[in-house]
């Protein structure tokens, strides 16, 4: 894994709680899993190494870890101990997730989540339906089966990056379709606007970023099995522009797409055409 530099912050609604809080019952270690670990990881891969958010403290985590705590003064013990977690707390945002929809900024700092090879299961996209669930129950029912990272989980997504905001998301967050109807009406596209597309045998449901004259560039999850920027023809109808209700309607509009943007090569540009 090669070192690289970056900086980010849990405090635009990616999470509610800072590390130091979610580490305050005790230490995280090797082998531990679920949202803080989560939390500590998508801190790491800003501030030291690039790393998937997987929610799994393995050896990689561990590995990136030790080389935070050296670099801040501290003993390279790698766990997360109270001092550790201060200092992952004062990693500062970068440009690309402030004064942007909190949802969108949640959606980029999980760019590069993907599903586990072959029968495997990335347990943090396990824990998103948890997550889900945990804020709102009355959801369970609808979100509570999802077992595997094969199984469609764009929707999931979706709720995922929603409810961390403290917004609810449809009551069918897995289906697609469903995220057509949640919401308000938008008339055109803006940063963070929820779209939905149609297909055969179910449908598609992703974040718009910004558009060039020939494609929407939307950033989404199960897009090729990961959290990514995937450019969609304009061609293909969009069945839905939705926003969350009770949140005041954008007035910026539409983006245009500019390469030289560091948010929208992040993860690389894919192709749907379908």
């Amino acid at each position: 894994m090669t070192a690289r530099r970056r900086r980010r912050s849990l405090s635009h609604g990616e999470f509610t709680m800072t590390i130091a809080a979610l580490v305050a019952g005790g230490p995280l270690r090797m082998g531990a899993t679920g949202p803080a670990v989560t939390a500590v990881q998508l801190s790491l891969r800003n501030a030291v190494y690039d790393l998937e958010p997987d929610g799994g403290f393995g050896t990689i985590t561990q590995t990136a870890l030790k080389a935070f705590e050296a670099s801040h003064g501290l003993a390279p013990v790698g766990v997360v101990d109270k001092p550790t977690a201060a200092e992952l707390d004062k990693v500062a945002p970068p440009p690309s997730v402030l004064k942007v929809a909190p949802w969108l900024s949640t959606m980029r700092a999980l760019t590069g989540t993907k599903e586990a090879p072959f029968s495997k299961d990335n347990p943090f996209i396990i824990e998103m339906a948890h997550e889900i669930i945990r804020r709102y129950p009355d959801l369970k029912g609808n979100v509570g089966w999802y077992n595997h990272d094969s199984i469609p989980w764009c929707g999931l997504q979706m709720g995922y990056v929603m409810a961390v905001n403290g917004i609810k998301p449809c009551s069918a967050p897995l289906s697609a379709l469903a995220w057509a109807s949640w919401g308000q009406k938008l008339k055109v596209p803006t940063p963070g606007a929820v779209l939905v597309y149609s297909r055969t045998g179910g449908g598609h449901v992703t974040l718009y970023e910004s558009e060039d004259s020939t494609y929407y560039y939307c950033r989404g999850g199960n897009q090729a099995d990961s959290v990514n920027i995937t450019k969609i023809p304009k061609s293909r109808a969009i069945k839905a522009i939705r926003w969350p209700a009770g949140v005041p309607l954008p007035t910026a509009g539409r983006r245009p797409q500019d390469r030289r943007d560091r948010q929208c090569r992040q993860g690389g540009i894919r192709s749907l055409s379908a």
